[in-house]
């Protein structure tokens, strides 16, 4: 399959779903880090008890990993929609969802570029870094206009993205060089800056109530994973404290005026006109 199709298309993502079933999925405290980051986010812009219907736009954490957050909404109001290109990541969230009593009934095999959704059905939606993984800014606004079509007046949109400000984020050649030669996990797209992102969202009929840049841990995730898997195999636990104590520590950027030269996602609220 062509590199310029990747990010696109629906059997990429089943055939990375079927390699992550293959290689397991070890728990970690980045992981961990991660859903509470995502859970402050949303606490912060929403009160996601007293709203209506919600939209998630992506399921891959709720089929694979510990740092999903959606079962955690879900709890607490039963009306979620949950939407994933990849029949097999929808198959195994429902699956996952299903072990702890989440009601997965609406989870949903679909592009976030194509929504079977009617207008003005949905009251907020939490698109949690999926739409930096098309081959271009159009898919981008594309998928940014559904979410806009589906969303009430006056319905709230928390939106993060890939945030190529951050100082170790490589330049796209060398993203597109390590996923032709096999290094990259799955496909990495494009991105939009601060001023782009919120210039497209006005565009569509979006007011940008709040933007910053979040989630202070540096790339890449692999050697991240590795310092961290190190330090627990040489302490044997006696250090898991000191590693949530310093990733938690790191959010306190997103407090500092150059919090877009280290947060890896930009992070949006922007409520429909």
């Amino acid at each position: 399959m062509r590199l310029s199709k990747l990010g696109s298309g629906a059997e990429h993502w089943n055939q990375v779903a079927r390699g992550r079933l293959r290689g397991g999925v070890p728990g970690d405290l980045l992981a961990e880090h991660t859903r509470k980051t995502y859970l402050d986010l949303v606490a912060r812009w929403a009160d996601v008890t007293n709203t209506g219907m919600i939209l998630k736009t992506d399921l891959f954490q709720e089929a694979f990993g510990q740092a999903q957050f959606l079962f955690d909404i879900a709890q607490v109001n039963s009306n979620v929609i949950g939407i994933d290109i990849s029949s097999e990541v929808v198959q195994r969230a429902k699956r996952q969802a299903r072990h702890i009593d989440v009601d997965a009934s609406r989870y949903l095999c679909c592009d976030v570029r194509y929504l079977p959704l009617r207008e003005h059905s949905i009251d907020l939606v939490i698109s949690d870094s999926t739409l930096d993984h098309f081959p271009s800014e159009i898919d981008i606004a594309n998928a940014l206009k559904q979410l806009g079509r589906v969303l009430r007046v006056g319905g709230t949109l928390i939106l993060t993205i890939d945030n190529k400000s951050n100082l170790t984020y490589p330049p796209y050649m060398v993203i597109r060089l390590w996923m032709r030669l096999g290094l990259a996990p799955y496909f990495i797209g494009k991105t939009l800056s601060p001023t782009e992102l919120r210039h497209t969202l006005e565009e569509i009929g979006f007011a940008v109530e709040e933007s910053t840049a979040f989630f202070h841990c540096p790339h890449p995730d692999v050697l991240v994973a590795w310092l961290e898997s190190s330090l627990r195999r040489l302490g044997r636990g006696k250090f898991d404290n000191a590693i949530r104590k310093v990733l938690a520590s790191l959010e306190r950027l997103g407090g500092k005026r150059t919090r877009f030269l280290t947060g890896r996602y930009i992070a949006v609220k922007a409520v429909k006109h």
